[in-house]
């Protein structure tokens, strides 16, 4: 598939061309893949069968979906987590009275994001005179990395930022990987969920994450339109997370740079 194709193929779905550029040919072996299945050996003929047929469709955006993960990813933000944000938010519930603090893992892949922060908040709770609860919402379009990330079980590769201490304690090995400990697997919703299309899964969200999807790989109508919904659940006072290299949309929002950490925001009250 030459370039132009695959950027027609992006224009059918709003997605941006740039945003592929790390990504593009695995994604346009997929997508080659998927016309042959398909019976067509044209671009035309392949966006007709797209218009026509909504399950093919729904496929083809499914093999255009990036889902490269692992724990731990960008180990600085995890730092800046750790030690501020958390300890931040925890000081708040106390001060206002018990209650779960929410998180927002949207478009969530397999999971390693949401693992990521409770294998983070059950290292931070060991050190507070009480607990506080906390709820993930990990969504995807993707049905097939939602089931991996219910299973809970990763290979070697997504593991490499951990240290030999956490993963022992973490983790379990299994016979094609290492499986998280079943006392961290509770408390997450996975559910299948397109950001796009649909308002999000629950409201006042304390964080959300939102990196390397969105922002990444939509054109800035399609990001922008999405951007304002998925800040319309977050709580005033509440953190939004975007990935290292993204930026937002759009100007005058109520976000203010949280920390001096560049995808990191606070959620500020309107005036």
């Amino acid at each position: 598939m030459d370039d132009e194709s695959f950027r027609t193929i992006l224009r059918f779905f709003n997605l941006s061309w740039r945003g592929y550029r790390k990504v593009r040919r695995g994604v346009k072996k997929r997508i080659a893949l998927h016309m042959r299945q398909c019976g067509c050996r044209e671009i035309g003929d392949y966006l007709l069968v797209l218009e026509e047929k909504p399950e093919v469709a729904d496929a083809a955006k499914k093999l255009l979906t990036v889902s490269i993960s692992r724990f731990f990813r960008d180990r600085r933000l995890w730092e800046v987590i750790g030690a501020s944000l958390i300890p931040e938010l925890v000081q708040e519930i106390e001060a206002a009275g018990p209650r779960p603090v929410r998180v927002w893992s949207a478009g969530c892949a397999c999971g390693e994001e949401a693992f990521s922060l409770k294998i983070l908040w059950d290292e931070i709770e060991k050190g507070l005179p009480k607990a506080v609860p906390l709820e993930i919402w990990a969504t995807d379009t993707n049905p097939e990395v939602l089931e991996k990330g219910r299973a809970g079980i990763y290979s070697k590769s997504s593991l490499k930022n951990l240290p030999v201490s956490t993963v022992q304690e973490y983790f379990t090995v299994v016979p094609n990987g290492f499986r998280i400990q079943e006392g961290l697997r509770g408390g997450i919703h996975w559910i299948e969920h397109d950001f796009i299309s649909e308002s999000a899964p629950c409201k006042n969200f304390d964080i959300i994450f939102l990196r390397n999807n969105l922002l990444t790989y939509y054109e800035p109508p399609t990001k922008i339109r999405a951007f304002i919904q998925i800040l319309a659940a977050l709580r005033a006072g509440g953190f939004l997370i975007i990935g290292n290299n993204e930026e937002i949309p759009t100007q005058g929002l109520p976000l203010k740079l949280y920390s001096g950490y560049r995808c990191i925001f606070k959620k500020l009250s309107f005036p």
